[in-house]
């Protein structure tokens, strides 16, 4: 791998990792709060691991759009290119949802030890993937591909309105959306489906082979769009 795409996804993934260390702190603590003073069933029986997934969505996606709007200018600027930053850019954000799910699994492992000394944690259940049940390295690997595609819809927001305007950008909202829908109709998920109301559909599970496979599917389509735009973009360098 040229050495300089690994320069600058390290440089990418160091950055992020700083709002890492304000972001899972906050949301360890505001679950432990929750738990503790809001007497909501579902909440309740909500892990560690699937409160922090379900908000490392939104961090992700916000991750993703600042990927265009703050990180391209700034590594153009200095003299690396478009391919390089691209690269640099798939490197770290998968470097950084992998890392969100495996420190927050850590997390939700160690406080099974707390169960013997509060009944706080009593009707916490691992994950509420209909496809997947108990198995702690298939849940894991699942919500950073699930996170991680929320990155690449944020990264493709940001470059539609960077290359496109505010009519393009909008477009590209959209597809992210629908992306997005589809990812959590694979997974069945409770994350926010905008789409739904719209178009109705019900409730259902798939095999777990094919809920990866599809999601690969949908991570290749996004990456093949996010590439030809990145190859010819604009940059606007203050």
């Amino acid at each position: 791998m040229n050495q300089l795409i690994k320069k600058v996804a390290t440089d990418l993934y160091s950055v992020q990792m700083k709002w890492v260390a304000w972001y899972l702190p906050i949301v360890f603590v505001v679950y432990v709060a929750l738990l503790a003073f809001v007497a909501e069933p579902e909440l309740r029986t909500m892990s560690l691991l699937t409160f922090t997934f379900q908000t490392a969505t939104i961090f992700m996606l916000v991750c993703g759009i600042l990927a265009s709007f703050v990180f391209l200018p700034v590594y153009i600027k200095q003299g690396v290119t478009r391919k390089t930053y691209f690269k640099a850019t798939i490197l770290s954000s998968i470097a950084l949802a992998t890392t969100i799910i495996v420190i927050t699994a850590f997390a939700t492992w160690v406080l099974t030890f707390f169960k013997r000394y509060t009944t706080l944690f009593d009707e916490v259940v691992l994950s509420s993937l209909v496809v997947i049940e108990g198995n702690w390295f298939l849940i894991s690997f699942a919500y950073v591909i699930v996170i991680f595609i929320y990155y690449l819809a944020g990264w493709l927001i940001s470059l539609g309105f960077y290359r496109y305007g505010a009519a393009g950008g909008f477009g590209f909202i959209a597809i992210s959306l629908v992306l997005i829908f589809l990812t959590d109709i694979i997974w069945n998920l409770n994350t926010p489906k905008p789409i739904v109301g719209i178009i109705p559909i019900g409730s259902f599970s798939i095999n777990i082979g094919i809920a990866f496979i599809l999601s690969l599917i949908i991570i290749a389509i996004v990456v093949t769009i996010v590439q030809k735009v990145t190859k010819d973009i604009a940059i606007v360098v203050e």
